[in-house]
C-alpha cells in the first residue's frame, strides 16, 4: 500500500483556514472550496459522504450540489498532489465508499496538537507537575489566532467555531486554575475579570476569580463579585449559583465577617389574582402551536421556570395564539394569573419598575412594603412567587431590558412572553413563530366571520381574497369584519379592489383599526438609518434579498445591509427564512412602498433600482461567459458594482440563475421604462441560462415590454437586443410568425452593435429557413462572416453548423460545405466545447455521408459519441447513434448497424422524443430490410411513417426543434 501521508502538507484551523507544503502557503480557493477542505480536514481519517458534504457547505443547496462539490475535490486534489495529478488512486484525498477521506499524518494539523498538548498538560496536573502543566496549557493556547477557521462559511463551519471556542474557554479556564494553584494571583485575577465580563455565564471563571481574588487579599472584591453573578444567574436564567461557588462565598464570609441570623419573615395578605384577559371566540388554527404552547405549561416537572416566547410580525395573532392557548391550562396555575401589556411595540414601553409595583399589588404587598430600587423589587416579586404556582403573560415585549426583571426566581411557575422582538438571548423552553397563516386556516377563519354560505358560493374568490390579505390574520379579520357589517358586498368586488395593489392598504381598514398602523408602530420604533433602509428596500418588487442584493439597493457593504436588516427583524418589519435571507411580508412591503414614494425623491429611488440592475448586470454577464466561454457578447461595457460576483463552474453560474431568475424578471418589468439600456442588455444576457434551462416562455412578455419602450425612447440598441431576445423565445416556443417579424426588426434595430447584430442574423436564417433555404443560407453567412471579425468564435461556429445544416437540407454539398463543417470542428476543439465538438463532428459526418466517404463517416460518428458523456445529451446520442446505424447499412456493415438502431430506439424511448423514435424506427427497419427480414423491416417502417402527433413530411419542422442552434437529427 501507498504512503498515505505526503510530507509537508500541514493544516490550520484554529485561526484563518491554511494550508502549507514546506514554507510555501498553498492557495484553498474560493470559500465554498475552503469549506470542502475544512470538513475533511476536521474530520480526517474518517469517510466524509457527499450529503454530508452539501449539507456542510449550503443550508439551501443549488441545482446538482453534488456536480459542484466533484469540481472542488478535483481542484483540491492537484492543489495538494500536483505531482501525482496524472495518475490515480489519489494519496492524500482517495475516493472511499460512501464518499471522500484526507489522510494526514500525525502532527500535521494545529488542533490535534492542541489536543496533544492539552492532554499532557491534564495528565502533569494529575500528577502534581503544576508547573509543567501551566507551560503546556500555554504552548497549546499559543497556536490559536484569531477566530476559528475564519472566512470559511457553511452550516458547519458554523457549528465548528462555536464548539472549538467552547473547547478554547475550556482550556483557558484550566490554564487560570494553574495559575492560581502557582500563587501567579493577581496576574489571575486581571485576566479573569475581563473574561467574565466576556462570558458572564460561565461559572468556572466567576469561581476562579472570587478565589484569585481572595488570596491577594481583595475580600470585597470578592464579595461584590459574588454578589454580582448571584443577580446575573437569578435575572438571566432563574437559578442559584453552583455549590462550588457558593462554597467559596461561605469560606469568605467566614473568614472576614461574623455569622447573621436568619432574615426577617415578612407576610403578605392572601390575594389571588387573575388578570388573564379572555380568548376570542372565534380563534381559528394554529393548532400545532397552540398544543405546543399547553404541553409546555402543563409540564410539572421543569427544573428552570417554563418560558414560553411567541414572536411575529404586528397582526401575526401573537396575543390570540397565547390568549387561547391558556385558558385550559389555568387551573394548573391555582395561585393566579399576572398579565400586562407591556407596549412594546408603541413607541412608549412599559417600564418594567411600574410593571413590578403592579404585579406585587396584585399579589397582595402594600405600597408601603415595595422597594423603590428596580433590583429590589425584582428580588421581593421573586420571593413573593417562591413555592407558588402563577403563570404570567408578557404580552408585546419591547426588549430584554424589559423582560428580564419580570422573570420569577421559580421552576413552580411559568412565563408565556410576545413579542415582535425575537429576543434571541432569551433562554426559553419553546419559542413560537407566527408567519402567514396556512391558506385553509385563513379561509376557515374568513368562514367563521362572514359565514358559510358566502364563502361558499364564490369558493375561488375568498382565496382571492386570502392572497391578497397575505395570510396575515389581522387582515384577514378587517376584511371578515367589513363584508359582515355589509351583507350586500360580494366578495367579487372587495377581490377587485384588493387586487389594485396601489390601494389595498387603505382597503385593509375597519373602523379604527388598520393594518398599516399596526406596521407604523413597528416604524415608529426605527432610527433613521433603519428607516431608510425599510423604505428603500420595499422598492424592487420583489421583497426578498441576500446581503448582496441588500448592499446593492442601500449601497452600503453586505454587512452593513445585514446590520440594518436585523434590525428590521427585530421589530417584526422583516422576516429571515434562512440566514443571510430576507424578505417583506407583501402587505408590508405595501407599507414601505408607499412611504418610500412619499418620502424618498425620484433620483433616489432610481439610482437604488439601477443599483440593483448593475448589480445582476454583472452577475449574468459572468454567468454567460461561464455557460458560453469565448462569446464575445458578454465584454459589453458593464458597470463596476461594490461587489462582482464570481462562478467557477456552469453549475454555479446555473444555480445563481435558478435563485435570481424571479427576481430578475420582476425587476426587468419594473424598470423597463426607466432603466431601459439596461434593461435591455441583462435581457441579452439572460439568453445563455434562458438556453439552458429553456425558460423561454417566462422572457417573452417582459421582453417585449423593453423592446417597445425602447422603441418608443428612439433607442435602437437596446432595442435590438430586446427583439433579438424576444425573436429567439418566440422560435423556442413554436410561435414561428411572430418571431419572423420580431428577428427581422431586431437585424434593423442592431445594426451598429455588431455581436447583436450577427446574433439576429442568426436567428433570422434559422426563422426563414423552413420556406427559403438560399436566403437562410445567406443569413447564415453573414452572421458566420460577422463573428469572424468580431473574434466571437463560438457564435462564429453557431452559424457555420447551421450553414451546413441548411446546405443539407438540399440536393447535395459542395466545397464550401466540406470547408465549413472542417472549421466548425476546429473551433469547437480550440474552445474546449466537447457537446459542441460533438455536434460539429456529427455534421461533418453527415457531410462525409453525402460524399460518399462512408468509413471516414463512421469514424466522425464515434468520435462524436466518445465526446458525449454516458447519461448527458441523451437526444444527441440518440440521433448520432441513429445516423451511425444509417451509415453502417450504406457501407453494408449490418450487424453494427442493427445495433447502433436498437441502442438509438431505446434512448429516443427513454426520453420520450417521438421525433428521434420514428428516425430510429425507420433506420432499423432499413437494417432489417438489408439483411433480408423485409416482414420484421415493415413492422418498424409503419409506425416511423407517420408516428402519433408528428409531421408527414421532411420539410415541416418537428416539434422540439431548436431552429436557433444545431441539433442532431
Amino acid at each position: 500500500m501507498e504512503e498515505a501521508a505526503i510530507p509537508g502538507v500541514h493544516f490550520s484551523v484554529l485561526g484563518p483556514l491554511r494550508a502549507r507544503r514546506g514554507g510555501a502557503e498553498l492557495d484553498l480557493g474560493s470559500p465554498q472550496q475552503r469549506a470542502v477542505i475544512a470538513v475533511l480536514v476536521l474530520r480526517h481519517g474518517r469517510a466524509v459522504s457527499m450529503d454530508d458534504l452539501v449539507a456542510a457547505l449550503w443550508e439551501s443547496p443549488p441545482a446538482r450540489p453534488g456536480a459542484v462539490v466533484r469540481t472542488y475535490i478535483w481542484r483540491l486534489r492537484h492543489l495538494l498532489e500536483p505531482e501525482h495529478a496524472q495518475r490515480e488512486p489519489w494519496r492524500l484525498l482517495p475516493s472511499v465508499p460512501g464518499g471522500y477521506t484526507l489522510r494526514l499524518g500525525d502532527g500535521l494539523v494545529d488542533r490535534e496538537v492542541f489536543e496533544q498538548r492539552v492532554a499532557e498538560a491534564r495528565a502533569r496536573k494529575a500528577a502534581g507537575e503544576t508547573a509543567a502543566a501551566r507551560h503546556l496549557f500555554d504552548q497549546a493556547l499559543g497556536l490559536w489566532r484569531e477566530t476559528t477557521l475564519m472566512g470559511v462559511p457553511g452550516p458547519f463551519a458554523d457549528a465548528e467555531r462555536s464548539r472549538l471556542e467552547e473547547r478554547r474557554l475550556d482550556v483557558v479556564e484550566a490554564r487560570l486554575e494553574t495559575m492560581v494553584e502557582l500563587g501567579a494571583c493577581a496576574e489571575a485575577a486581571t485576566e479573569l475579570s475581563t473574561l467574565v465580563e466576556s462570558h458572564p455565564l460561565r461559572e468556572g471563571l466567576h469561581y476562579l476569580l472570587m478565589r484569585a481574588l481572595h488570596r491577594t487579599g481583595r475580600q470585597g472584591e470578592a464579595l461584590a463579585a459574588y454578589r454580582r453573578v448571584h443577580r446575573l444567574l437569578a435575572q438571566e436564567l432563574g437559578i442559584e449559583p453552583n455549590a462550588r461557588l457558593q462554597q467559596v462565598h461561605a469560606d469568605i464570609l467566614r473568614r472576614t465577617a461574623p455569622s447573621v441570623g436568619p432574615p426577617p419573615v415578612v407576610t403578605r395578605r392572601e390575594r389571588v389574582p387573575r388578570q388573564i384577559p379572555h380568548a376570542v371566540p372565534d380563534f381559528t388554527g394554529r393548532a400545532e402551536e397552540a398544543a405546543r404552547v399547553r404541553d409546555v405549561l402543563r409540564d410539572a416537572s421543569a427544573a428552570a421556570v417554563p418560558i414560553v416566547l411567541v414572536t411575529g410580525m404586528g397582526g401575526a395573532g401573537k396575543t390570540a395564539l397565547v390568549m387561547h392557548s391558556v385558558q385550559s391550562v389555568l387551573p394548573a396555575y391555582p395561585d393566579g394569573q399576572l398579565y400586562v401589556d407591556l407596549r412594546g411595540a408603541d413607541g412608549v414601553p412599559a417600564d418594567p419598575g411600574t410593571v413590578l409595583a403592579a404585579f406585587l399589588r396584585a399579589l397582595g404587598e402594600r405600597d408601603a412594603y415595595i422597594p423603590a430600587d428596580l433590583s429590589e423589587r425584582a428580588a421581593l416579586y421573586r420571593s413573593r412567587l417562591a413555592q407558588q404556582r402563577v403563570l404570567i403573560v408578557l404580552d408585546n415585549a419591547a426588549d430584554m431590558h424589559q423582560v428580564l426583571p419580570l422573570l420569577p426566581g421559580a421552576s413552580t411557575c411559568a412565563v408565556v412572553i410576545t413579542s415582535r422582538n425575537g429576543l434571541a438571548t432569551l433562554p426559553v423552553s419553546l419559542r413560537v413563530i407566527l408567519g402567514a397563516m396556512p391558506e385553509e386556516e385563513a379561509v376557515r377563519l374568513l368562514t367563521r366571520l362572514v359565514g358559510a354560505a358566502r364563502v361558499e358560493d364564490e369558493p375561488d374568490t375568498a382565496r382571492r381574497v386570502i392572497a391578497a390579505c397575505g395570510g396575515l390574520p389581522l387582515a384577514v379579520r378587517i376584511i371578515g369584519s367589513r363584508l359582515a357589517a355589509r351583507p350586500e358586498w360580494s366578495l367579487a368586488g372587495l377581490a377587485e379592489r384588493l387586487a389594485d395593489e396601489r390601494h389595498r392598504l387603505s382597503e385593509l381598514t375597519v373602523d379604527t383599526v388598520t393594518v398599516a398602523s399596526s406596521f407604523a408602530l413597528g416604524y415608529g420604533q426605527l432610527d433613521p438609518a433603519a428607516r431608510r433602509t425599510l423604505r428603500l428596500l420595499a422598492l424592487p418588487a420583489h421583497g426578498g434579498y441576500d446581503l448582496r442584493t441588500a448592499g446593492a439597493v442601500l449601497d452600503v457593504p453586505a454587512e452593513t445591509a445585514r446590520t440594518l436588516m436585523e434590525r428590521l427583524v427585530a421589530v417584526g418589519l422583516l422576516e429571515s427564512p434562512a440566514l443571510d435571507r430576507y424578505r417583506y411580508h407583501d402587505l408590508v412591503r405595501l407599507f414601505a412602498h408607499r412611504l418610500a414614494t412619499e418620502t424618498d425623491p425620484r433620483e433616489l429611488r432610481h439610482s437604488a433600482l439601477g443599483r440593483l440592475l448593475d448589480l445582476h448586470l454583472v452577475a449574468a454577464a459572468e454567468s454567460y461567459r461561464v455557460i458560453r466561454p469565448g462569446h464575445t457578447v458578454a465584454q459589453t461595457a458593464l458597470p463596476q458594482t461594490r461587489d462582482a460576483v464570481r462562478f467557477d463552474s456552469v453549475d454555479e453560474a446555473l444555480a445563481w440563475n435558478a435563485a435570481a431568475f424571479d427576481d430578475i424578471v420582476l425587476l426587468l418589468t419594473q424598470t423597463a421604462g426607466s432603466h431601459t439600456d439596461r434593461a435591455a442588455t441583462l435581457l441579452l444576457l439572460l439568453d445563455a441560462v434562458a438556453t439552458t434551462a429553456h425558460l423561454w416562455h417566462r422572457l417573452i412578455p417582459v421582453a417585449a415590454l423593453v423592446a417597445d419602450e425602447a422603441s418608443r425612447a428612439r433607442d435602437p440598441r437596446s432595442e435590438g437586443r430586446a427583439r433579438y431576445l424576444l425573436g429567439g423565445a418566440l422560435v423556442q416556443v413554436g410561435r414561428i410568425g411572430e418571431a419572423e417579424e420580431q428577428v427581422a426588426r431586431a437585424v434593423e434595430a442592431s445594426r451598429g452593435d455588431d455581436n447583436v447584430h450577427a446574433l439576429s442574423l442568426n436567428v433570422q436564417g434559422g426563422v426563414i429557413g423552413h420556406r427559403d433555404h438560399a436566403a437562410a443560407l445567406g443569413k447564415f453567412e453573414d452572421a458566420a462572416g460577422l463573428a469572424r471579425r468580431l473574434g466571437n468564435h463560438p457564435l462564429e461556429a453557431m452559424a457555420l453548423g447551421n450553414a451546413v445544416r441548411t446546405r443539407l437540407r438540399g440536393e447535395g454539398v459542395d466545397e464550401r460545405t466540406v470547408a465549413d463543417s472542417r472549421r466548425q470542428v476546429d473551433l469547437y476543439r480550440q474552445l474546449g466545447d466537447r457537446r459542441g465538438e460533438a455536434d460539429a463532428r456529427y455534421r461533418h459526418a453527415q457531410v462525409l455521408v453525402r460524399l460518399g466517404a462512408l468509413d471516414d463517416a463512421i469514424a466522425g460518428y464515434h468520435l462524436a459519441l466518445d465526446l458525449l458523456a454516458d447519461g448527458q445529451h441523451e437526444r444527441m446520442r440518440a440521433g448520432c447513434l441513429c445516423r451511425l446505424s444509417e451509415a453502417y447499412t450504406q457501407a453494408g456493415r449490418l450487424q453494427p448497424a442493427l445495433e447502433c438502431a436498437e441502442q438509438s430506439l431505446a434512448l429516443a424511448r427513454a426520453i420520450r422524443h417521438e421525433h428521434l423514435e420514428a428516425m430510429s424506427l425507420r433506420a432499423l427497419g432499413d437494417a432489417l430490410a438489408a439483411t433480408g427480414r423485409p416482414e420484421r423491416a415493415r413492422r418498424h417502417w409503419g409506425p416511423a411513417l407517420r408516428p402519433p402527433g408528428r409531421p408527414r413530411h421532411r420539410g415541416e419542422a418537428p416539434r422540439r426543434r431548436c431552429l436557433r442552434y444545431p441539433r442532431p437529427f
